[in-house]
């Protein structure tokens, strides 16, 4: 039996595992809060594994390599250095309140506080940046199998967008979470039998870092004023952006309790940064292994191939696919169920909850062929990640923060915070490249949200913060500084 033989069978029954886990998780699904956040029931070793997945996916595992290969250090600020600061940001400032008010959805905080003008301006700033995000994830999934397989790369993206569509449109965010848990055990597995055989070829780490390209290992940047400012805005825009994203708050959501959703965070910010550090050192060995390499973004697999046994390779590329899958399917999930419980219930107010629930399940199919049109359009990964996140550092973060921390937040401020955010960015990216548009833009945003908030104080009071029945919450105890859960919780 060949090597390709060998990969191919274990590829097909790690995604015939998927599948059966999938329609499993079918059979626990009666209304749209089991499907959106698994009936709020998921305890702390699954939330954690569930946000390491969806965490750990094509950004990290090819974007970041890739990156790191080119750029080193400096190349993977925004990920996987910027991904955990966004973890434990959430985990401290944002997760606990949140949960305490047993929303589904960002848009519907939104709406609590803002109204819905706000609700249907946070829904159509989420699903773009979703659909760039799946693509990105499919794009990647081209590049793996492309490089293991020889499959031909358009082909490859057609075939993960269907296998992930159909278990995500099958189970919802139960058949997500268990999915993640295999997933993410994968990719610990795998990362852990190649990272060994690749190091020792180097002589350890010493080797590494002395043979590595000058400047690899640098995380400070040379030192002028713009090359600082790029260098926060590499660590802010995910780091601060990513706190609005749907598929991370959707676990949050799903966790049993609050405590739950916030040491997930915690935990996970540990996990993650250690386990994603591998593919990025990875990136860098890779300018040592294999200098002539045609696309940076090749490099993990590429070592692949060199170093592993068939039989190790096909576990290896079981975790390229874990990675890529636990993202895409969050990534599909998030605008669907934003769809479904924003966008629909304003369309028609009298829709049933049967009704939604399918609504939602067809806009996970919509989703998938919008991020599958994409990903045919642009084949650059890390970038194609980095701007679709873009749009919720500039236009959701002030407001949502606001929503949590300022009792004079009110309707006009956010409002005109997402409009001015979003045009100013927009047009920065067009007429500008010197300096980063995305933190202008944030600035822009933050700037109006407090000017026009006070100016309109008396005509348009600020609506308390109030949980997903109606029941008025107060300020307090917002910080993640709950204990750690009790055994069996």
């Amino acid at each position: 039996m060949t090597s390709s033989q060998i990969i191919i069978i274990g590829a097909l029954a790690f995604v015939a595992v998927l599948f059966a886990v999938g329609f499993y998780a079918s059979r626990n699904i009666q209304t749209n809060s089991d499907f959106i956040v698994a009936g709020r029931r998921l305890p702390l070793w699954l939330c954690v594994f569930t946000v390491f997945a969806t965490w750990f996916g094509s950004g990290t595992l090819i974007g970041a390599a890739g990156a790191a290969y080119g750029k080193g250090m400096l190349g993977v600020l925004s990920n996987p250095i910027g991904s955990a600061l966004c973890l434990f940001l959430a985990g401290l400032f944002y997760v606990r309140i949140l949960r305490r008010m047993r929303l589904l959805t960002l848009p519907d905080l939104f709406r609590r506080r803002y109204g819905r003008a706000a609700e249907i301006l946070c829904s159509l700033c989420i699903i773009p940046a979703y659909i760039g995000w799946v693509g990105s994830i499919f794009v990647a999934f081209g590049y793996v199998m492309h490089t293991t397989l020889g499959l031909n790369t358009t082909v490859a993206i057609l075939l993960s967008a269907a296998v992930v569509v159909v278990y995500t449109f099958a189970g919802g965010m139960w058949a997500v979470s268990l999915t993640d848990f295999l997933q993410a055990l994968v990719i610990i597995v795998g990362l852990l039998i190649l990272f060994p055989l690749v190091l020792k070829d180097l002589g350890g780490f010493s080797g590494l870092y002395s043979q590595a390209p000058a400047g690899h290992f640098s995380l400070l940047p040379a030192g002028t004023f713009k090359d600082w400012v790029w260098f926060i805005q590499a660590l802010l825009v995910i780091g601060i952006g990513n706190i609005a994203s749907q598929d991370l708050l959707q676990r949050a959501f799903s966790s049993r309790d609050e405590r739950v959703a916030q040491w997930s965070m915690y935990i996970t910010t540990f996990l993650y940064l250690s386990i994603a550090m591998i593919p990025v050192l990875l990136g860098i060995a890779g300018t040592i292994l294999l200098p002539e390499i045609s696309d940076p973004e090749y490099i993990l697999p590429a070592l692949g191939m060199k170093y592993l046994h068939p039989v190790a390779m096909a576990v290896f590329v079981g975790a390229l696919f874990s990675a890529l899958m636990s993202s895409a399917d969050g990534g599909i999930l998030a605008p669907a169920s934003i769809f479904g419980q924003n966008i629909l219930r304003i369309l028609r107010p009298k829709v049933s909850e049967k009704n939604i629930l399918w609504s939602t399940r067809w806009a996970i199919l919509v989703i998938g062929l919008l991020g599958l049109a994409t990903a045919l359009y642009f084949q650059n990964v890390y970038k194609l990640m980095v701007k679709s996140f873009s749009i919720l550092f500039v236009g959701l973060v002030i407001p949502m923060t606001a929503a949590i921390y300022w009792k004079k937040a009110n309707t006009p401020g956010a409002v005109a915070s997402i409009v001015s955010g979003m045009g100013s960015w927009l047009l920065l990216e067009a007429v500008q490249s010197t300096y980063p548009a995305d933190l202008m833009a944030a600035g822009i945003g933050l700037v109006t949200m407090i000017a026009v908030t006070l100016l309109t104080q008396k005509q348009s009071p600020a609506k308390p913060i109030t949980d997903i029945d109606g029941n008025i919450l107060e300020y307090r105890d917002r910080l993640g500084t709950l204990g750690f859960p009790r055994p069996g919780r």
